[in-house]
């Protein structure tokens, strides 16, 4: 006959692998459960807005690829993050990114006095690769002194599939979408590659 002490020591052990299981539960559950990790990135999309920008920029969170909040920012703000001297969360590290992608100095510098004198395109010259005139200037505008007129895209308000295909490599999916991080900067330094544009221009359906 079982003794109420061995019945006391059985039940005993019983609560104590009950435990061992549940804290095993516990850890295996916690360590299988995917991190989730959050990046801020400068961007720039080039799809108008109610403001009528074709160039937009923007400060984005984004989540395993996926943008989960955007702050719009001005042109200016955006370059003095990106050159590292504003600090923001975008370049923690406070990097010049056009220099380490080694960006031409005009296509951000656009507005001093070496700059002004130069023809070269300029970071606000991204419209381009969607539209195939400057819709900052329609067919009956007199054009300012060395405004880029002609686009890059083949049609009027969009580019074509192949072309849509080439800026696919650089991390969207539609022309609307956001431009982001490094793929963002990768298309900045290719922009001013004259072999890229012809590429590019000859793209067509």
């Amino acid at each position: 006959m079982i003794s109420l002490q061995e019945i006391l020591y059985s039940m005993k052990r019983l609560f104590y692998v009950f435990i061992l299981i549940s804290l095993f539960s516990d850890y295996y559950s916690l360590s299988s459960k995917p991190l989730i990790e959050y990046k801020t990135h400068l961007a720039i999309s080039i799809s108008p807005n109610y403001n009528s920008q074709y160039v937009n920029y923007a400060i984005i969170t984004e989540s395993n690829g996926k943008i989960i909040k955007k702050r719009f920012i001005t042109g200016s703000e955006f370059i003095r993050i990106g050159m590292g001297k504003q600090h923001s969360k975008a370049n923690n590290l406070g990097e010049n990114m056009f220099k380490k992608f080694q960006i031409k100095d005009c296509l951000y510098k656009y507005d001093s006095s070496q700059c002004l004198k130069t023809p070269d395109l300029k970071l606000f010259d991204l419209w381009a690769l969607r539209y195939n005139r400057n819709p900052y200037c329609p067919t009956d505008c007199t054009p300012s002194k060395d405004m880029l007129v002609d686009g890059f895209g083949q049609y009027k308000f969009r580019p074509s599939r192949p072309q849509i295909q080439i800026l696919q490599k650089y991390g969207i999916t539609y022309i609307s979408d956001f431009f982001y991080g490094e793929n963002l900067f990768q298309l900045l330094a290719d922009f001013q590659n004259p072999e890229w544009r012809t590429k590019y221009l000859n793209a067509i359906e």
